[in-house]
């Protein structure tokens, strides 16, 4: 794209958020990326075909709740206590990536097939940016996929809305569902930018809704934990995540006693930063 500096025009590379020759904010990466005119255009066409199939079975109104629903949902990243303390211990400490993490020997990729192909795929969704994408999963009601940890972190939309993106599911998932190999043209109109995040859920659910879906299930319809390594709308935030940028912790209260000791020094920290806590 061009640089938005009117005195300056340059190119500035796809991936780069700040142009290489003035320095202005040319916005996340991913934004761009979901903000591409064939992007909109593909995604637009998902959503009509999808509200007029909803018009033919009669959900076209549980379809625009839904939406409405999901207008304010959040993102969510779940983690052990051990890691939501780490997070959120001091106003100096910011919430790395995987890969920072891995660069900084501060921890070791799992032996698992998930770790083993991850940067492949990310690399082939976010070229040479991927190492600055922090994932989470989009939530109506504050819970999150607990498989990555207990406790859900529930971020302020005012801190992410700028640089967020939503993907239709996690990434792995995608590439292995489409059979992308590097080299293929990825297909357009499953990402959207965060203040679209309720078109991408339409275009994914609509036809999961049925007549006698109430509210209640949408959370469940967002993210489906029952689903083989899980199913949800995965958020991914370019740049780093502050301490300050957490408005509510939901998750169950320990029973160990040194995990009771650690958990109430989190909500001391919570505290500290004007968020909330809730357990279950």
């Amino acid at each position: 794209m061009e640089c938005p500096n009117p005195e300056c025009r340059e190119e500035v590379p796809n991936h780069v958020r700040h142009c290489v020759v003035c320095g202005a904010d040319a916005k996340a990466p991913n934004v761009r990326a979901a903000s591409r005119n064939e992007e909109l255009e593909a995604l637009g066409q998902r959503v009509l075909a999808a509200e007029q199939r909803a018009r033919l079975s009669g959900t076209y109104a549980i379809l625009e709740d839904f939406r409405h629903a999901v207008e304010n949902a959040s993102a969510v990243i779940c983690r052990s206590l051990g890691v939501v303390s780490e997070m959120l211990s001091n106003d100096n400490q910011l919430f790395g990536t995987f890969y920072q993490n891995i660069h900084a020997e501060a921890r070791l990729p799992q032996h698992n097939e998930w770790d083993r192909i991850r940067q492949s795929v990310d690399s082939l969704l976010f070229p040479f940016y991927y190492q600055e994408l922090r994932f989470a999963a989009l939530s109506i009601d504050g819970s999150g996929v607990t498989g990555y940890g207990e406790y859900c972190i529930v971020l302020k939309d005012t801190a992410i809305k700028e640089r967020a993106t939503v993907f239709e599911e996690n990434t792995i998932v995608f590439i292995k569902r489409h059979r992308i190999v590097p080299g293929d043209p990825l297909p357009l109109g499953y990402r959207a930018t965060w203040d679209k995040r309720d078109s991408l859920a339409a275009a994914k659910l609509a036809d999961r809704l049925t007549s006698s879906t109430t509210p209640n299930e949408y959370q469940s319809m967002l993210i489906n934990a029952m689903a083989t390594d899980g199913d949800f709308i995965e958020v991914h935030i370019y740049g780093p995540l502050h301490r300050r940028a957490v408005r509510h912790l939901l998750g169950r209260e320990p029973r160990q006693r040194a995990d009771k000791v650690i958990f109430r020094s989190v909500i001391q920290k919570l505290k500290e930063v004007g968020a909330t806590w809730e357990t279950r």
